[in-house]
């Protein structure tokens, strides 16, 4: 049966921000060079390669569709999942992008094969999410590049009438300055590791972030439906070999800071659900390491890489170049398999 507690989604009060941070985000650079008009870069030609369907892929989706139908005690019909907040859920990296808005080549890169695709008759997913979104995003509109000047719509302006069973949230990664971190790493000859300056920057946003993260979560929790927030997945694995180039122009120092700070920021989330103190907000602390020994710089990464040579390829479009470092479908797939068996273990 569906849920009766749950009212339909209500515009969300405008959250007064105060970490508007310039330069780029974490979906990609927003003041990189013009989206090209034709052929896809090699970093985007790959994610499109992975996300190729097959028997497996739609049968492994039906079995996603039922198992959280179960999960969700919904028997008398389809269970309504929203996804809100940034370029993890949206399904940045995955391919198959659909339009937004009525923009067919949106920015936004809202995946068909990200997180829950294709779950079949018994789920139905409601994707909010934006590439680049910060949590004002949620509340207001978002702007992006292609969309004019009244930008994306809010997302949950996006879904008014919808009466949520599931909530997934990805959020904070932008507010941060995630993106600035990695550009600082990728693109200059110095090493951002030692950098003792942006390390207490970081520290400092970190900080500034955990109160507009928990009046989100109180916002959210307040219609009642449970909201699980989601960690970002450690995208590099910690043991890299100095001796090889195993990351383009990353060190080895560079991926234990970026490891850092992926930690530093999901310690932030988790104590701000905390501070929300909400019983249907819960921190799904399950997901971060479920790219262990398939990060960027493995042999088999579930992550579009962050080599150098898919780097240059991807350098010609922001498209392509919003999808390095964001999961690949194959990706999307163990990490909605982590989020299943962490709801299997954790029923209430």
């Amino acid at each position: 049966m569906k849920r009766a507690a749950a009212g339909a989604m209500p515009p969300l009060p405008r959250l007064p921000l105060g970490l508007l941070l310039a330069g780029t985000l974490l979906a990609g650079c927003s003041t990189g060079p013009a989206v090209d008009g034709g052929t896809p870069s090699a970093a985007s030609s790959a994610a499109k390669d992975i996300s190729a369907p097959d028997a497996d892929a739609d049968a492994a989706a039906a079995d996603t569709g039922e198992r959280l139908a179960a999960l969700l005690g919904n028997t008398g019909g389809p269970a309504d999942v929203v996804l809100l907040g940034d370029s993890f859920a949206a399904g940045e990296g995955a391919g198959s992008y659909q339009p937004v808005d009525g923009v067919a080549d949106s920015l936004c890169h809202r995946s068909a094969a990200g997180l829950l695709s294709a779950p079949g008759n018994s789920t139905v997913i409601h994707n909010a999410a934006c590439s680049r979104a910060r949590i004002s995003a949620l509340g207001s509109a978002q702007q992006m590049q292609g969309h004019g000047n009244a930008g994306v719509p809010a997302q949950l302006d996006q879904l008014r009438g919808v009466r949520p069973d599931l909530v997934l949230l990805y959020i904070g990664g932008n507010d941060a300055g995630f993106a600035e971190l990695l550009q600082a790493c990728i693109v200059e000859d110095t090493s951002c590791a030692g950098d003792a300056v942006l390390r207490q920057a970081t520290k400092q946003t970190l900080r500034d972030l955990r109160a507009p993260l928990t009046q989100l979560y109180t916002e959210l929790g307040a219609w009642g439906a449970p909201v699980l927030v989601l960690p970002y997945p450690r995208l590099f694995d910690a043991a890299q070999n100095p001796g090889q180039d195993a990351c383009g122009r990353l060190t080895p120092e560079e991926l234990s800071f970026g490891l850092d700070i992926t930690d530093a920021l999901n310690s932030t989330i988790e104590q701000s659900v905390a501070a929300a103190g909400l019983p249907n907000v819960r921190y799904v602390d399950a997901l971060e390491d479920s790219f262990a020994g398939r990060g960027a710089c493995s042999a088999d990464p579930l992550v579009v890489t962050a080599r150098l040579g898919p780097l240059l390829n991807a350098a010609a479009s922001v498209s392509a170049a919003q999808e390095v470092l964001h999961p690949t479908e194959e990706g999307y797939r163990v990490l909605t398999g982590d989020l299943l068996q962490w709801m299997e273990d954790h029923p209430s």
